[in-house]
């Protein structure tokens, strides 16, 4: 089969079943190792020690030789309109979960429908792949931008005119060439909102995130004691973090998906506080299945929950904060110190 054949088909195909975007790119050597290299070295990766692994720093083949193209897909997870966020949360004094935690695990999701999209695609021409729904040392963002998805955002997400970048990343590594597509103009110009509306100043610079300071590694990948300066930084966001997304000019106008089924779970959008503690502290075996909100496990949640009502200032919470400080979790009982002290100061 010729490659515009199945080039065409797979575009075709997969937009037909609700992926947004679709573009190819080549394996090959990329300056994004360098950059990688250079963000490890810097120790912006955290406690993350799983992005150390070399085969990142490598071309997709490395996985094995026999991969020759990448297939980039983006997927819009946006469920609600963009004037429900964090910042009209955080004025309520309710909670705030990222925008894609409020649905179903997009990693099972995902994986599920492309590897039947991909079913499809053999019962016309003869390849082998392999998908990566971020599970693999691969770097799907730099592959996608050489596809033409969008352009890295000073915030270091990709972005794209269209979309905005409320959308989820997936790669398919096979062994066929296609007809490749190029990269876009990057289009942030002299913008800056996210890096200036960062509350912790995680975005260090142009592109490059420090973990050790982002809410979304706070929240979610760090699971000891939050530090006291940070601690009162992380606001009212109890899983993840949307801002430098929120008030990035191509997030104005994000689409809603539609016609998607992605299982969002409405409680989760701006929940109040005492709620979704009780939730948390009583259903959780029941909440955490097939939710992501189960990365951060039940004492990491809690830990945020138990800070997001410390940065409310409101005394409220004091008697509900003070339960934890004899708990057996040292994680807990000491947030709860923190957060009493974040109350009162």
């Amino acid at each position: 089969m010729h490659n515009s054949n199945l080039s065409d088909s797979i575009k075709d195909l997969f937009k037909s079943k609700g992926i947004d975007l679709v573009g190819f790119s080549k394996i090959q050597n990329i300056k994004d190792f360098d950059y990688m290299n250079d963000w490890l070295r810097n120790g912006f990766h955290a406690e993350m020690k799983y992005l150390e692994n070399p085969k990142r720093q490598e071309p997709a083949s490395s996985i094995d030789s026999s991969y020759v193209s990448v297939i980039s897909c983006a997927i819009n997870y946006n469920l609600f309109d963009i004037r429900e966020n964090s910042l009209n949360s955080k004025k309520n004094n309710m909670a705030w979960i990222a925008r894609y935690a409020v649905i179903d695990d997009y990693h099972k999701i995902l994986k599920k429908l492309i590897d039947n999209l991909m079913q499809e695609v053999l019962k016309i021409h003869k390849l082998n792949y392999k998908v990566y729904i971020d599970t693999g040392p691969l770097l799907e963002r730099a592959y996608s931008k050489y596809a033409g998805i969008g352009w890295v955002g000073k915030n270091s997400c990709i972005i794209n005119k269209e979309l905005g970048s409320f959308f989820f990343l997936s790669e398919i590594l096979i062994d066929k060439p296609l007809i490749y597509d190029n990269p876009v103009r990057e289009m942030c110009g002299t913008c800056t909102k996210c890096i200036d509306s960062c509350p912790t100043n995680a975005i260090v610079k142009d592109k490059q995130i420090d973990s050790n300071k982002c809410i979304s590694y706070l929240t979610i990948e760090n699971k000891n004691i939050i530090d006291n300066d940070l601690a009162s930084q992380i606001s009212n966001n109890v899983y993840g973090c949307d801002i430098c997304q929120e008030v990035c000019p191509w997030n104005r106008k994000v689409k809603i998906k539609e016609n998607f089924n992605w299982n969002i779970r409405n409680y989760f959008i701006s929940p109040d506080l005492n709620e979704l503690l009780d939730l948390i502290e009583n259903n959780w075996e029941e909440i955490k299945i097939n939710s992501p909100l189960k990365r951060a496990k039940k004492q990491g949640l809690i830990r945020n929950i138990l800070l997001a009502m410390a940065n409310t200032k409101d005394k409220k919470y004091i008697k509900r904060i003070k339960y934890y400080l004899t708990n057996e979790n040292q994680v807990l009982a000491t947030t709860a110190k923190q957060a009493i002290f974040i109350i009162d100061k």
